[in-house]
């Protein structure tokens, strides 16, 4: 099966450029955004765009609503986010291995704590289902390896699986459980699964989107009703 090719790194790095720009955002890059769209892909249930992609902006600080510069900008946003979701998505439909997307930290070590992160809060769009596949536990502790990389830093001692930091050699394995992880949990949702979309309706003539025109997140509502209104736009 064929599926789209990983984003380039000049992709990723205006994706996170611009999640950097969200003020107290909890998904701050593209890394965090790849373990996001990973559990929205997992879930079960139909999530649209124009759902998740509000949950991705949100700010955490008062006041702090997000703004692009342009439309331009957000019309790059809604397809860069498109095809990350679409590589995501295919990879883990075709059987293939899916590798995540991590970032080196300063140190050229891959720590996966905000994939982990992201992956987490991709769960919170529909955390009923969540809870009651964690009750019953995934095959073969699919889901541990993220809880360990997550909570690793965690203020709150009794969150962390680990004393202190995680081993290098530890840390390794973890990566490694985190990729067969996120496959073991597909294949348990699969029998689940409602519906299917094979990609987001996002326009990709390079035409701008008219004011009247379909929003291209996918609401069905009109562009100036949803993504370019006043609110997200200077």
């Amino acid at each position: 099966m064929e599926y789209e090719a990983e984003p380039t790194d000049s992709e990723l790095h205006t994706l996170g450029k611009i999640l950097g720009r969200v003020p107290g955002g909890a998904i701050q890059n593209a890394e965090a955004l790849d373990g996001f769209l990973a559990a929205v892909v997992c879930c079960p249930d139909h999530i649209m765009p124009s759902e998740y992609i509000p949950f991705v902006l949100r700010s955490y600080e008062e006041d702090g609503d997000f703004e692009f510069e342009s439309d331009a900008e957000l019309e790059q946003f809604h397809e860069l986010v498109d095809r990350l979701w679409n590589y995501v998505s295919r990879k883990l439909h075709s059987g293939d291995i899916y590798y995540p997307l991590l970032q080196e930290d300063g140190n050229g070590r891959y720590l996966a704590n905000d994939w982990a992160k992201g992956f987490l809060l991709g769960t919170e769009l529909r955390s009923e289902i969540w809870f009651e596949a964690t009750n019953v536990q995934f095959e073969g502790g699919a889901i541990i390896p993220i809880l360990a990389l997550a909570f690793e830093h965690d203020e709150d001692p009794q969150f962390r699986l680990f004393d202190g930091p995680i081993p290098d050699e530890k840390r390794k394995m973890l990566l490694v459980g985190l990729a067969a992880g996120v496959a073991l949990i597909f294949r348990y949702f699969q029998k689940k699964r409602k519906l299917y979309r094979p990609s987001l309706s996002i326009d990709r003539s390079g035409r701008k989107t008219g004011r009247n025109a379909p929003c291209p997140c996918g609401s069905g509502k009109k562009y100036k009703q949803c993504c370019g209104h006043r609110s997200m736009l200077h």
